[in-house]
């Protein structure tokens, strides 16, 4: 990987990547809960907040990952 692609995905980015994604997946949800029907039943939100959460940890693990790998990479040089 060059220097460039190195520096614009920091740890930062991942973060900031996945508390937007899991967001994405729990706000509908959310609001559903506070303003919709008290006898509704959403399923699809409800299936959209377990993917979304899935989505965005899994994009923080991958920043922790890349962190991690590039931290031990520095050390042994």
């Amino acid at each position: 990987m060059s220097n460039s692609t190195d520096r614009s995905w920091t740890f930062s980015s991942f973060l900031k990547l996945g508390i937007f994604v899991a967001a994405v997946g729990y706000i509908p949800l959310q609001l559903y809960i506070i303003f919709g029907p008290r006898d509704g039943n959403p399923i699809g939100l409800g299936l959209l907040f377990v993917v979304g959460m899935f989505a965005g940890l899994s994009v923080i693990g991958i920043g922790v990952i890349r962190m991690l790998w590039q931290t031990f990479k520095h050390r042994r040089s």
